[in-house]
């Protein structure tokens, strides 16, 4: 009897690695279609005319690991079908690494019979599966822009509203709380857009009123005291580029209206010259506040906000896509572990339901912070609850800074069961959030000239403030 081609679409495809023949002819049924190939490399490779609903890989005692490796190459590869083992042979310890790389069900008997009657199980209980799998695969190119990762379905919109606007020369608007990834957001927009110059990006916060005209657009020489040559501002180095203004609800109203000029006539002025220079920068604005507040406070000029929120991307917090928290611990594990060539820690099920349950207040950032400090501390067991307590509550801000009088003892009191690092980690923390209290007390607050006197920039102190909660206003009272 010939099958109808006609009808075949509605039939679910099975695809078998067997190398029993008669395992081989049990399976060749008339209520589903089944595909051999002859080994694992053609298993992950082949490319099948319409979705498997199911995988049938045969298992013996010699290539249990093998098969791990594929059940979690297929899950990776097509995470809705599922994955069934025949292993007659496997020990205890074999089936459970099996379900814990993915397996479905693991059939143990030595008879195929059984394996014919959970084949039907499986594809019975799958009535949504042909739908669900035509989702993913249209979904699946939005699943990640350039550099971010996400499951959620409100970052895959945005994905795609990013790719959409990528290419023009619109002005955006990025708002979510902080450590959501605004930059990232902003360098993946810059990327796509095609154009030929830099991405340069300005944390208004830390610039001073009296130095913001002069950190966008230049001066000349002369222009104020201590303008002993003439210097580029940061749009002039974005040229034909993107400019980021980060924090942009804390820019000094002194800047507003420069910038509010640059918008609506692509051209700047440098300090101290009678010439204005035309340019041709795109900006993205990028803020962790409300700016509608802020123009209702009188803090933030009403033109400039409807000036800059032509295409606003919201980004939403971690707590809101919960979904995302596991998938990106899981992403920042395997990397920072890879980075620092250390095994990737262990956990309990315990220790993931205290991850998901946590609010994540810093956000991504925050996880990926967390991630790093779980993977430095080289626990030596599973991690449970208590443990993540512990790590999340554990941070440099709560170290007291010593005084020099307490180097020896600090030093006799070393740790030689832990390693170098682990010994060294919390010193030099300690040591550097010294450095800066001392230097911003010295210079009141004053993080241009901080950065200047610690050699380094003033991204790189004002992430260093935030990391040891420094206040730079503190400074300033004092």
């Amino acid at each position: 009897m010939t099958r109808d081609k006609s009808k075949s679409v509605d039939i679910p495809l099975v695809v078998g690695l067997l190398r029993e023949r008669n395992a081989r002819n049990l399976l060749r049924c008339p209520d589903w279609e089944l595909v051999s190939v002859s080994n694992r490399k053609r298993l992950l490779s082949t490319e099948f005319a319409r979705p498997p609903r199911l995988f049938v890989v045969e298992s013996g005692r010699e290539d249990a690991d093998a098969t791990c490796d594929a059940i979690a190459s297929l899950r990776r590869a097509r995470p809705l079908t599922e994955v069934l083992i025949w292993a007659p042979q496997a020990s205890g310890k074999a089936v459970r690494a099996m379900f814990h790389a993915g397996a479905k069900d693991v059939a143990v008997g030595r008879s195929p019979l059984p394996l014919i009657e959970t084949v039907r199980q499986i594809l019975e209980a799958q009535q949504f599966l042909p739908k669900l799998d035509d989702l993913s695969r249209q979904r699946s190119r939005s699943a990640r822009f350039e550099s971010m990762l996400s499951r959620s379905e409100q970052m895959w919109d945005l994905f795609a509203l990013c790719a959409r606007i990528a290419p023009t020369e619109a002005t955006v608007l990025i708002v979510g709380e902080t450590g959501t990834g605004k930059e990232l957001v902003a360098r993946a927009i810059h990327r796509r857009s095609k154009r030929p110059g830099r991405f340069v990006a300005a944390n208004c916060a830390s610039v001073p009123a009296e130095l913001i005209d002069s950190a966008l657009f230049g001066h000349e020489k002369g222009a104020f005291t201590g303008a002993d040559r003439a210097k580029k501002g940061l749009v002039t180095h974005a040229h034909e580029g993107t400019l980021l203004l980060d924090e942009i609800g804390d820019m000094p109203s002194e800047g507003q209206l420069s910038l509010l000029r640059l918008l609506q006539e692509k051209k700047i002025r440098p300090v101290g010259s009678l010439t204005e220079m035309p340019v041709d920068v795109r900006v993205i604005a990028a803020t962790n506040v409300s700016l509608v507040k802020a123009v209702q406070k009188g803090t933030f000029r009403e033109d400039l906000y409807y000036r800059l929120d032509v295409i606003r991307v919201d980004l939403p917090p971690l707590r809101d896509r919960p979904e995302d928290i596991l998938f990106l611990f899981g992403h920042f594990l395997k990397r920072l572990s890879k980075h620092y060539g250390l095994d990737v820690p262990i956990y309990s099920d315990g220790f993931l339901d205290a991850l998901v349950a946590h609010d994540w207040p810093g956000n991504v950032r925050q996880l990926e912070n967390f991630t790093e400090r779980l993977v430095l501390a080289r626990p030596q067991r599973a991690l449970t609850t208590r443990d993540f307590d512990k790590l999340r509550t554990t941070g440099v801000s709560s170290i007291p800074v010593r005084r020099r009088s307490d180097w020896h003892e600090q030093v006799s009191a070393v740790d030689t069961s832990k390693t170098l690092h682990e010994n060294l980690t919390p010193i030099v923390e300690e040591h550097e959030r010294a450095y800066l209290v001392q230097a911003l007390t010295k210079y009141a607050g004053r993080v241009a000239e901080t950065a200047e006197q610690a050699g380094i920039s003033r991204r790189t102190l004002l992430r260093k403030m935030k990391q040891y909660r420094i206040d730079k206003r503190s400074f300033r009272e004092k």
